[in-house]
């Protein structure tokens, strides 16, 4: 048995019933990452400190034994993520078609919906909530 086995060995015994590596923790510790080079560009210790204290969170999480809180953790914030990209990829879908559709909210539920320009008034059923309204396309 090599060196590299026996710690690769005490660490995966170590790690048995811990959180582990997990999407938060992970990006905190790019996060720290980062902050710790920009820190250094502008030798600032503040900053250095922050990016410290978060490489130390981030550490803590994975090795963190209450695997239930840092599972709820990890789902709240793979939730906010799912519903900042989705929200960046519409509006990038809604730059992209403003010259083709008109977009507007529906006066039901507020959901998102759009008609071809140059339409006139067009007789709108939203799929969400099954409003019926008219609209006129300028």
């Amino acid at each position: 048995m090599g060196l590299m086995y026996r710690i690769r060995e005490k660490l995966r015994v170590f790690m048995i019933g811990r959180n582990g590596v997990d999407r938060l923790s992970m990006h905190m510790l790019w996060f720290g990452i980062a902050l710790l080079v920009i820190a250094m560009m502008v030798s600032s210790y503040v900053l250095n400190l922050i990016s410290f204290a978060v490489y130390i969170l981030a550490i803590l999480r994975i090795v963190s034994k209450n695997t239930v809180r840092r599972s709820a953790e990890n789902r709240f914030y793979v939730n906010k993520t799912v519903q900042i990209k989705k929200a960046v990829t519409h509006r990038r879908n809604r730059y992209k078609n403003r010259i083709q559709f008109k977009y507007f909210k529906c006066p039901g539920c507020k959901s998102w919906l759009r008609v071809p320009r140059k339409a006139g008034q067009v007789k709108v059923t939203c799929g969400k909530c099954g409003n019926k309204f008219s609209y006129i396309v300028k």
